[in-house]
């Protein structure tokens, strides 16, 4: 075997050697398909999380604020209920005790 043949024989085998190495490798990626990536910290869904998170917030603290708001209200309409029943239980037994004066007058006479 001569110089040429030699140097032939050689760029074959490393022409052998690479080809081969790159349909396994193109094997390789075939059957091991590459991770996906991780998503960024702050991507545009994390953004739109935040916001909803901060809105459902916001909405609990006015939530929170009408409860207190309209609790009150109905602790004083029931003050002021209470109130004003009294009141009429005590213009009733007013009216009742003039009437009988009334009667009591009218029968002395």
């Amino acid at each position: 075997m001569d110089r040429m043949q030699l140097t032939l024989v050689a760029a074959a085998a490393l022409f052998v050697a690479v080809v081969l190495g790159w349909g396994l490798r193109w094997i390789y990626e075939l059957l091991n398909p590459p991770a996906p990536p991780k998503p960024k910290e702050d991507s545009e869904w994390a953004e739109y999380a935040k916001a909803c998170e901060a809105q459902r917030d916001e909405a609990y603290d006015k939530l929170e604020g009408v409860e207190r708001d309209l609790t009150n209200r109905l602790n004083q309409a029931q003050a002021e209920l209470s109130a004003s029943m009294e009141a009429l239980g005590d213009a009733r037994r007013a009216a009742q005790d003039l009437e009988a004066k009334v009667t009591a007058l009218k029968a002395s006479d």
